[in-house]
């Protein structure tokens, strides 16, 4: 089984952050560092995620990959601008999608113009779009996304809202939005749902949700390293421990770690 953990950061504490920055990196998440837990915890594979705290600067990221091509792969953050050549020399650097993280940003007009130009130009190159943002956004922002062709993959099991759970109406109205055939979702970062055992508990009922509506096929895991304002409380075995408990069925678990990421990602199984 050639795992992959599919959403880990790599920074430098002493990076230069957006001016929005929600988040000021407490240490460095340095790749060397990441990959000896890749190969404690027996994982072939990892994808990094460029943090909403770097911006636009992916070049952190890019180095990781360019140090490691055949087991690194990335997602970025790039302005809708972006020319198609700068794009295909990014999916030459192993980046494979971009993300939205819009927790505390506005909501994107998808419809219009200059995002209307970028999806088509990543749609060309099979990217995949990852969101990260309440329930409520993904339901606003899925419709939006119904032509394209390329996966869309919703973080963090979709964002439950710790105060709701999983019988948010938001919720609900996303897990009713998720097509099988197109959607994926990373069963990763369980205490952003929550504080200690409401987190966890959130997250059962999340992923018995995603089983019910047909996803097996299509959910992931990532460690979430390091754990970015989670440091303190969380560190990569107990994130990988928690997954033992969540899918304690280990054709369900290979399906997740390996065989699921592998296809999505374009890793060799």
């Amino acid at each position: 089984m050639k795992a992959v953990d599919s959403h880990a950061h790599v920074f430098r504490a002493d990076s230069a952050l957006t001016a929005d920055a929600r988040y000021r990196p407490a240490g460095d998440a340095t790749p060397e560092t990441y990959l000896a837990h890749l190969d404690r915890h027996g994982f072939a594979y990892g994808v990094l995620i460029q943090p909403s705290f770097l911006g636009y600067d992916n070049s952190q990221m890019l180095a990781a990959i360019a140090a490691q091509p055949q087991r690194l792969k990335g997602i970025a953050v790039i302005p809708t601008d972006t020319a198609l050549p700068a794009l295909q020399t990014l999916d030459r650097q192993g980046i494979a999608g971009i993300r939205l993280n819009l927790f505390g940003r506005a909501t994107p007009d998808l419809g219009a113009p200059e995002w209307r130009g970028l999806l088509s130009r990543i749609d060309s190159l099979g990217w995949q779009v990852e969101l990260h943002c309440p329930p409520a956004v993904a339901c606003e922002l899925l419709p939006r996304l119904r032509d394209y062709r390329g996966p869309v993959v919703l973080d963090h099991f979709g964002r439950v809202d710790p105060r709701k759970g999983v019988q948010d109406p938001d919720y609900q109205r996303l897990l009713d939005q998720l097509d099988p055939e197109r959607h994926w979702v990373k069963v990763s970062g369980f205490y952003r749902l929550g504080d200690n055992d409401q987190g966890r508990s959130h997250a059962r009922d999340a992923l018995a949700l995603l089983l019910a509506r047909g996803m097996r096929d299509r959910l992931v895991w990532g460690s979430d390293w390091p754990h970015t304002q989670f440091h303190q409380a969380m560190d990569y075995p107990a994130s990988l421990a928690f997954m033992d408990t969540l899918a304690p069925d280990p054709v369900l678990r290979s399906r997740i770690l390996a065989d699921n990421a592998c296809r999505l990602f374009g890793f060799t199984s």
